[in-house]
């Protein structure tokens, strides 16, 4: 039997115009999204005039719509938004820029009353307005300059009507087309507003803080556009944001060569939440001032500091990298003896297998097994999957402790996993070195049934395929 061609554009083309037009047609009949398309297709045809009023009525039938958007009806909604914005963005902007450009900005005009009626993945919707700023922006740089002026002014009303936080990202897009003088107006508005904004009267008055915030943020990334970095802290002062963005005035310090005053920012008191995982910012940005001034010793204090914190890969490496030659191995053993006794045991047991270190990673498993939490399948899956080729006693372990975690939990969406991470305890059952040194693969199956007899979900996933 003669094998099908496969789809591809030569192919289509091949079966001939009329056959097509048949095909999507009927395809028409029932998909809505396919029809506007075609009808907007069909538009194009007749012109940009025509082109642009067919675009032009859709934005407004959708901006003027206020039914609910559930999560069924969302990603039609979606594609018919961005098949609307690429189609003004390069098919109506080839033949009519500046009427590509009005409808880009009707487009992001009904932004608000779309978001406002979007359920659950409210992001794709920004997603693709943010698209259209973007497309907004290039295409009006692409334009003659005119009046930067009341290009500002446009900009500025369209950001103050935001509702959603967002669209300040439209001054960002449009830098370019309102060139020095159209950002200089934008931000001498803005200061005038702050100037006269009401501060907040204590800690319930949350819409006064907010206000000042978001003319703060705006202030703050005119300045990154005109790379000012002392208009960037005037502005995080100005919205009495010290305390949350010190780590962003230090990074700007130090891109400004300017590593003392950025130390100074990251010694600041500022709000954040003990016992929780550091992304490692604040001690780049510590590192590289403490570098660019020289203070080489103290720049490695902090790498182990975070080291022995966080059990970073990437710090240790690069401590290891200082140091003098003979020293280096002393310290990662330091370091692996560390890792495997943090209080942790999950992390340590990441590093090990980041580190390759898969003998340490097999003798944690064994010695503080009952410290890892099952429900951290990110860490113990990968960790048993690196491990089951040369330490396969440790991998069953870790896969046991998956699958015990669920059936304890009882939680019937992870069933699949943990049928899965079964099977895998079967597939290394043989080559089990010891008999005895851990609990039989078939005894452990008897004991789950024991205890989970009744989970039929589970256990009519694993009957077709074996333990």
């Amino acid at each position: 039997m003669a094998r099908t061609k496969t789809v591809t554009p030569e192919a289509l083309a091949a079966l001939g115009a009329e056959a097509l037009a048949e095909v999507l047609i009927a395809h028409a009949a029932t998909d809505p999204t396919l029809r506007k398309k075609l009808g907007m297709l069909l538009a194009g045809t007749e012109g940009p005039g025509q082109l642009a009023a067919e675009i032009d009525k859709r934005i407004k039938t959708i901006g003027r719509s206020r039914s609910f958007v559930d999560w069924e009806k969302r990603k039609p909604l979606v594609h018919e938004l961005d098949h609307l914005r690429v189609t003004i963005a390069t098919r109506l902007a080839k033949q009519d820029a500046a009427r590509a450009i009005e409808l880009l900005w009707d487009l992001i005009g009904i932004a608000d009353a779309v978001m406002e009626r979007v359920g659950d993945g409210i992001g794709e919707v920004e997603d693709v307005f943010g698209a259209a700023m973007e497309d907004l922006g290039r295409l009006s740089a692409a334009q003659p300059r005119g009046d930067t002026k009341a290009l500002a002014r446009r900009v500025l009303a369209y950001c103050e009507r935001d509702g959603f936080g967002t669209t300040d990202a439209l001054i960002r897009h449009m830098s370019e087309a309102l060139g020095a003088g159209g950002r200089a107006e934008i931000r001498s508005k803005t200061e005038a507003v702050l100037k006269t904004a009401p501060r907040s009267s204590g800690p319930q008055d949350w819409r006064a803080d907010a206000k000042r915030c978001h003319l703060a943020f705006r202030l703050a990334l005119l300045a990154d556009l005109e790379k000012d970095t002392d208009a960037f802290i005037v502005a995080i002062r100005a919205g009495g944001m010290e305390g949350t963005h010190a780590l962003d005035v230090a990074e700007r310090l130090i891109a400004a060569n300017r590593p003392a005053e950025a130390l100074d920012w990251l010694d600041k008191p500022r709000r954040r939440v003990e016992d929780v995982d550091d992304d490692g910012t604040d001690t780049d940005l510590r590192i590289a001032a403490l570098d660019a001034l020289g203070r080489k010793d103290e720049a490695q204090a902090v790498h182990w500091q975070h080291f022995e914190r966080f059990l970073s890969v990437e710090h240790l490496r690069a401590y290891l990298k200082r140091l003098p030659d003979f020293e280096d191995f002393e310290a990662e053993q330091k370091a692996l003896n560390i890792a495997a006794a943090h209080k942790q045991a999950a992390r340590g047991l990441a590093f090990f297998i980041e580190w390759r270190a898969l003998d340490r990673a097999d003798r944690l498993v064994r010695e503080r097994l009952t410290a890892l939490d099952g429900r951290l399948y990110e860490v113990l899956r990968p960790a048993a999957e690196a491990l089951d080729e040369k330490f396969p006693e440790a991998a069953s372990l870790l896969y046991r402790r998956l699958v015990e975690s669920v059936l304890e939990r009882g939680s019937s969406k992870r069933y699949q996993y943990a049928a899965r991470d079964l099977l895998s305890c079967a597939r290394l059952a043989p080559p089990l070195p010891v008999p005895g040194s851990i609990e039989g693969h078939a005894e452990f199956v008897a004991r789950l049934q024991k205890a989970h007899g009744r989970k039929y979900g589970f256990w009519g996933l694993i009957e077709p395929k074996g333990r």
